[in-house]
C-alpha cells in the first residue's frame, strides 16, 4: 500500500511537466490494463489448492494468493477511479496553470498523471504476474518434496 501512495504521488508531482496527453492514449491503456487485470483475477481465481496436503503451508499459499488478488484489485479500482474522475471533468479544468509570479507559471497537467499512474499499474499488476509464477512454482516444488517423503 505504501508503493501505491507513493506512486500516486510520483505521478502527481511529474504531472507539473506541461505536456498534455491525448484521450485515446489514455483509453488505449486503460484498456490494456483491464486485459492484463481480467487474466490475473482468472489466473488467481482458478488457483486450486487441493493437492496441498500440508495444513500450515496451504494457508500460507492462499494468504499469499489473496494478498495478490487484494494488489490486482486495489490497482485496477484505482486505475479505474482515476479514469472515470478525469474523464468526467471540465475541459478548463483538465490543463490548470498556477503563475505565482510573473517569471513563473506552473502547469498541472491531469492526463500525464494518469497516464503515469497507468504505465506504474501496468509494471505493478506484471510482478504480480511474476509473484503468482513463482507462486505456482513454489507449490509444484512443495508437492513434489510431500511426495517424496511419503514414497520413502
Amino acid at each position: 500500500m505504501k508503493r501505491l501512495i507513493t506512486a500516486v504521488f510520483v505521478c502527481l508531482l511529474l504531472s507539473i511537466i506541461p505536456i498534455q496527453v491525448k484521450d485515446a492514449t489514455l483509453t488505449i491503456f486503460y484498456g490494456l490494463i483491464g486485459v492484463i487485470f481480467s487474466v490475473g483475477m482468472s489466473l488467481i481465481i482458478s488457483f486450486n489448492g487441493s493437492a496441498i496436503l500440508n495444513k500450515e503451508f496451504k494457508d500460507e499459499i492462499r494468504s499469499n494468493v489473496h494478498e495478490i488478488r487484494d494488489n490486482f484489485l486495489i490497482i485496477f479500482l484505482l486505475c479505474s477511479a482515476l479514469y472515470v474522475v478525469y474523464s468526467l471533468l471540465p475541459d478548463n479544468w483538465q490543463l490548470l496553470k498556477w503563475k505565482p509570479s510573473e517569471d513563473i507559471s506552473i502547469h498541472f497537467t491531469w492526463s500525464l498523471s494518469i497516464l503515469l499512474y497507468h504505465i506504474y499499474s501496468m509494471i505493478a499488476l506484471i510482478s504480480n504476474y511474476i509473484e503468482i509464477q513463482k507462486l505456482y512454482e513454489d507449490i509444484e516444488d512443495r508437492i513434489a518434496k510431500e511426495l517424496n517423503r511419503k514414497k520413502n
